[in-house]
């Protein structure tokens, strides 16, 4: 076995003979000390600054960034709202445009239908003068019509009993008439008819209201059926056949037309 054996005093002499510090040295060995913490606090300073900067750095960037963002976001935003402000706007202005445009064709086509009615109504007044000639009492062939007319009529009619109604000035030759008027119909239908001339009248030629040019008017005894055979209601009858021709005669054919009755 070994000993171990602690250190001897040759061994520890140096040591001990060993001066120690001195004062001075102490507070110079002090300061190097302070001064090595002053150096790591100023580092950790300035790592700290460095730090706060970069991060207030990056803050800034993506503040930045975000607020551009927002703004193009609010941008296109506000684009759209315009669109759609502008279309609505412009949807507008069309309609209003299209509703004008058709009241101005509208207006046009009211003032060519005026036109075309003055025309009809003033070639009607021209017929209906040349009507008040042919049912002048004094005309020699107007008795003739008036006998037609009334025969017309019965065949129409088909009645037993018959009462015809005329102008005042046509009475005497409404009276002259009905004989040989009830002989012609008896003769084409082998049926008797009784005609009677009434005592009411249609009116006169000059009337202001509602003028009559001449013929006559049949009507059953209970004045429940009528047949107008005047010479305005035959005017009438020829215009509504004849109003197709007489507008291509006065106005040509319709361009817009595709198909003729």
């Amino acid at each position: 076995h070994l000993r171990h054996e602690g250190p001897t005093c040759s061994s520890l002499s140096p040591l001990l003979a060993s001066p120690s510090l001195s004062p001075k040295k102490e507070s110079n060995l002090f300061k190097m000390d302070q001064q090595a913490v002053n150096k790591q606090i100023k580092q950790m300073v300035e790592f700290i600054k460095q730090e706060a900067n970069e991060k207030a750095h990056e803050i800034l960037i993506k503040a930045e960034e975000e607020f551009n963002i927002e703004k193009l976001r609010l941008v296109e935003q506000e684009k759209v709202k315009v669109k759609s402000e502008y279309e609505t706007k412009h949807k507008q202005i069309e309609i209003k445009r299209r509703i004008a445009f058709s009241n101005e064709v509208n207006a046009n086509r009211l003032k060519v239908l005026t036109s075309r009615d003055e025309v009809l109504t003033s070639v009607k007044a021209v017929v209906a003068n040349e009507l008040g000639k042919i049912g002048e009492p004094s005309n020699a062939a107007y008795k003739d019509l008036m006998l037609k007319l009334t025969v017309q009529g019965l065949y129409q009619m088909m009645e037993p009993a018959v009462v015809v109604r005329v102008r005042q000035s046509d009475s005497s030759i409404a009276n002259a008439i009905i004989k040989d008027a009830a002989a012609q119909y008896k003769s084409g239908t082998g049926k008797e008819v009784t005609i009677t001339v009434d005592k009411e009248y249609l009116p006169k030629k000059d009337d202001t209201v509602n003028p009559c040019y001449g013929g006559v008017k049949l009507f059953t005894p209970d004045f429940m059926t009528a047949i107008d055979n005047s010479l305005n209601g035959r005017l009438d009858v020829v215009l509504a056949q004849k109003l197709p021709d007489i507008k291509i005669a006065l106005f040509g054919r319709s361009a817009t037309r595709r198909h003729i009755d």
